[in-house]
């Protein structure tokens, strides 16, 4: 077992129309590896606890993301392939920190990793989200910055 845990920032993290989005925040994560007999990794299991803060460029105006949640990555038997599962509080967004819930994506989505590309395809969704999944997201931030 091990930790890892920081800050982190990106100006300009999504283009709206007439203004940025910077985005900075910090996060905290606590990884399990686990082992078959031969050595070959079988599982991760990474508890992380992040929260970041969207920033309109021009307004100022702040939406604080929190998100508290499990990611599973477990071998798929007999390839080298592996699933990924997000469990919990993924996306939590609220205006000024203290507002009201602008977004959320909280419940369970299990993806497939191709092991060529590392890409990951959603396989199931179970809980409650106001994210839609890909680029569409980005509308959902503008909106909520505006």
């Amino acid at each position: 077992m091990f930790s890892e845990s920081g800050s982190f920032s990106e100006p300009g993290f999504v283009q709206c129309d007439g203004f940025e989005i910077d985005l900075a925040g910090t996060e905290t994560r606590d990884f399990t590896v686990f082992f078959d007999d031969t050595g070959q990794v079988v599982k991760v299991i990474i508890r992380g606890r992040v929260t970041e803060t969207s920033t309109n460029s021009v307004t100022g105006k702040t939406v604080v993301n929190s998100g508290v949640f499990q990611d599973f990555f477990t071998r798929i038997d007999g390839t080298d392939e592996f699933t990924h599962t997000v469990s919990g509080y993924d996306f939590q967004g609220k205006v000024d920190d203290r507002g009201p819930l602008v977004f959320q994506d909280v419940g369970r989505k299990v993806f497939v990793i191709d092991p060529e590309t590392g890409e990951e395809t959603l396989v199931s969704r179970t809980g409650h989200s106001t994210l839609p999944e890909g680029p569409e997201a980005e509308a959902v931030f503008c909106a909520a910055l505006s």
